[in-house]
């Protein structure tokens, strides 16, 4: 009798917590299934949703001490609350601003020139993030203020395995223009000659020099 108590007690009320909590509980467990028993990759998961699942049981342990202390429509209302602003704050947190580049050269070069508004031209990505899609060109010019984004992210083509990334500046009549070069590495060894040429900054810089003389 005493152990259905605390069964029900465990269980009953439903929060919006407790389904959450359930939840984790239940996806964690899969992942460890996939990751033990077909593939070692879904490891990554678990070591994400692990410690997720162990967050959300300690506060389901504070849940069902509230319950029992807070009007049940209130508690539901003030975790519906916090969840929708938790969730808004990790999408903002995990929002970035992306310029992604479908080309078939290999390299792509950004160079933060210009003077008009650039943001103007990204379209909307989810609730916070932004992004621009560059077609046919490996080159592009943005506002000079926006090489100070934080999130700032340069996609290059799916396809590219490896790559080679910098940010740089280069200086033109005293003028610090800001850079970032991405170049496509190649593993063939008849190319890695190329690869070095291709990585020092006079080569970088001669390519600048071209776009904006």
């Amino acid at each position: 009798m005493n152990f259905k108590k605390t069964l029900k007690s465990i269980v009953y009320p439903v929060t919006v917590l407790s389904v959450i909590t359930l939840l984790s509980i239940i996806v964690s467990v899969y992942a460890l299934y996939v990751s033990f028993t077909h593939s070692s990759e879904f490891g990554i998961y678990v070591a994400v949703l692990i410690p997720i699942s162990i967050i959300l049981i300690l506060f389901y342990i504070i849940d069902r001490f509230l319950v029992k202390k807070v009007t049940y429509y209130k508690l539901i209302i003030a975790e519906l609350i916090i969840g929708v602003f938790i969730f808004l704050l990790i999408s903002f947190l995990g929002s970035s601003t992306n310029v992604n580049f479908h080309t078939s050269k290999d390299y792509i070069l950004v160079i933060f020139d210009a003077n008009e508004d650039s943001i103007s031209k990204f379209n909307k990505k989810g609730l916070f993030g932004k992004e621009l899609n560059i077609y046919n060109t490996n080159k592009v010019h943005l506002n000079k203020t926006m090489c100070l984004i934080k999130n700032l992210k340069i996609n290059n083509p799916k396809d590219w395995k490896g790559v080679y990334y910098t940010e740089g500046t280069y200086v033109k009549n005293s003028d610090s223009i800001k850079y970032i070069y991405v170049f496509k590495l190649s593993e063939d060894a008849n190319y890695q000659k190329v690869n070095f040429v291709k990585h020092s900054k006079v080569y970088i810089d001669s390519l600048i020099r071209q776009e904006i003389k």
